[in-house]
C-alpha cells in the first residue's frame, strides 16, 4: 500500500542527497511533522509519510491503540499489527530511495508520539537501514522488539521526552531508554514540557542533527 506523503526535495543536485523520514503521532496526519521541515538540513530530502489507518473522529494512526496498552506498560498484543505497519513503511521508504535517487547509507527516521514507536522498532530492529534514529515523546517496551534491549549496539540515536508528559509519562519509557544508552550513541534530552516538541527540544534536535551530519 502506498502511503500519502508530503516532500521538501533537497537542494543538492549534484549527488543523492541524505533523507529524512517522518512518522507523526495518533491521531495527526502528514502535516503535523512536516512543519519542521524549515529548520532541517537543506541538503537532505524530507518525507513526512501519513499512517494508513483512518480514524473515525479524523486523523490516522499506524496500528490500533487504547490506553490501557500504555499504561499496563505492554504492547505484546499489538505485535502482529506494528509489524503489518512496519513492512508497509520499509516497503514505502525503499521506493522513495529508488524514485528520488536518495543515498541509502544516509537515511534518518523521525517520529513523534506513536510514530515515534514506530520510530524505536524500525531503528532498533531494521538498525542497518537507517543512519539515525530520532524517537520524540514515544513509548518503546521490550515486547514489540525483536531482540533484547542489550543486543542493540552502535547506533546514532537521539530520543527527547517531556518530565510532565501525561499522554505517555516518562517513568514508563525512561529505564528503557537508559538502558539502551549503555551500547549505543544515545542522547535522552529531558525537558519540562507536556506532549509536545517544546522550541527548547527543537533546538536541541537541530543541533544534534548539525553536530551528527556527514
Amino acid at each position: 500500500m502506498d502511503l500519502d506523503f508530503l516532500i521538501r526535495k533537497s537542494n543538492n543536485t549534484n549527488e543523492k542527497s541524505g533523507s529524512i523520514f517522518m512518522f507523526h503521532g495518533y491521531g495527526s496526519n502528514k502535516e503535523d511533522l512536516f512543519s519542521l521541515e524549515q529548520y532541517l538540513p537543506q541538503s537532505h530530502t524530507i518525507i513526512s509519510l501519513e499512517a494508513p489507518i483512518k480514524l473515525p473522529f479524523g486523523g490516522f494512526s499506524w496500528f490500533d491503540i487504547d490506553y490501557s496498552d500504555v499504561i499496563e506498560n505492554n504492547l505484546d498484543k499489538r505485535y502482529k499489527e506494528i509489524n503489518e505497519s512496519i513492512d508497509g513503511l520499509l516497503n514505502n521508504i525503499d521506493k522513495h530511495i529508488e524514485t528520488e535517487n536518495l543515498n541509502e547509507n544516509d537515511v534518518t527516521i523521525l517520529g513523534f508520539s506513536q510514530g515515534g514507536s514506530i520510530c524505536w522498532k524500525l531503528g532498533l530492529d531494521f538498525s542497518n537501514k537507517f543512519r539515525r534514529v530520532i524517537p520524540l515523546s514515544s513509548f518503546i517496551h521490550p515486547s514489540y522488539l525483536n531482540e533484547d534491549l542489550n543486543d542493540y549496539k552502535g547506533l546514532e540515536i537521539y530520543s527527547s521526552h517531556g518530565t510532565l508528559d501525561e499522554v505517555i509519562p516518562i517513568s514508563l519509557v525512561e529505564k528503557y531508554i537508559e538502558s539502551l544508552a549503555k551500547n549505543n550513541n544515545l542522547v535522552f534530552d529531558r525537558f519540562e514540557a507536556g506532549h509536545t516538541i517544546s522550541q527548547m527540544n527543537l533546538l536541541s534536535l537541530i543541533k544534534w542533527i548539525d553536530t551528527t551530519n556527514l
